[in-house]
């Protein structure tokens, strides 16, 4: 069988796309693991008793923040006038917005920061916080528990008056430096209690639904099965003539 330069390429192309595409396909199996692990770990959670997040458990969600991801919680106490967060670039329902986190101070003076729901934005950064005050009172603030990244996030400017710092995820050594008091290595993601109230809206729990990662993987699979075996019938073809 003679073999030329440009049959060499068009094999070395056709492997290489059939090889991007079986890399693609095991990405999103891989996905597929992510999400149903994700999941199985947020029911197990969620089906505990929630947890009354108070000076003892707070020093034991301290030393293990892990152990208590996605563990429903009851919280008591005051929000601090300062040290909010905005979030930004957090959609909902397809349109733009921010999420508003508060310093929520525990009976001992710990803080907790509560993600207390999404707010339109047009530019998904800049809002008007002072319209989204929470409540000066105490209160009780009901939700899940997720972990707060020890990655840093500087901030970036928003652009609008007052506080114009925006982030894009918590960062726990800023959140330290911006709060007064112990902050917690967790936050709350809060729920909605009954309807859903005027914005700031709280986040739902994700879906626990598996997506399209597998067909999107068979997909893949396919493409690089296409590009082998129809290479191969137009090799086949071209040697005979």
């Amino acid at each position: 069988m003679k073999f030329t330069v440009r049959g060499i390429l068009a094999a070395v192309f056709v492997l290489l796309v059939a090889g991007v595409c079986v890399r693609l396909g095991l990405w999103q199996l891989d996905r597929l693991k992510e999400r149903r692990a994700r999941n199985e770990a947020v029911g197990t959670a969620t089906a505990q008793r929630p947890l009354v997040l108070d000076a003892t458990t707070a020093a034991a969600v301290t030393s293990d923040p892990d152990a208590y991801v996605w563990r429903r919680v009851r919280v008591q106490g005051r929000y601090a006038p300062t040290g909010a967060v905005v979030l930004r670039a957090r959609a909902r329902e397809g349109n733009p917005g921010v999420h508003i986190v508060a310093p929520l101070v525990l009976g001992d003076g710990r803080v907790v920061m509560v993600n207390r729901g999404w707010a339109p934005s047009p530019d998904a950064a800049t809002i008007d916080r002072s319209a989204l005050r929470p409540d000066t009172g105490e209160v009780t603030v009901t939700g899940v528990l997720l972990p707060v990244e020890t990655r840093p996030d500087g901030g970036m400017p928003a652009g609008r008056v007052g506080d114009d710092t925006t982030y894009r995820r918590l960062d726990l050594a800023a959140l330290r430096a911006r709060a007064q008091g112990e902050v917690l290595p967790v936050h709350v993601q809060q729920l909605a209690d009954g309807a859903v109230p005027d914005p700031p809206i709280p986040v739902p729990l994700p879906e626990m639904g598996e997506g399209n990662h597998l067909s999107y993987a068979v997909q893949w699979f396919s493409f690089a099965a296409i590009a082998v075996i129809g290479f191969g019938v137009v090799a086949l073809r071209r040697r005979r003539t």
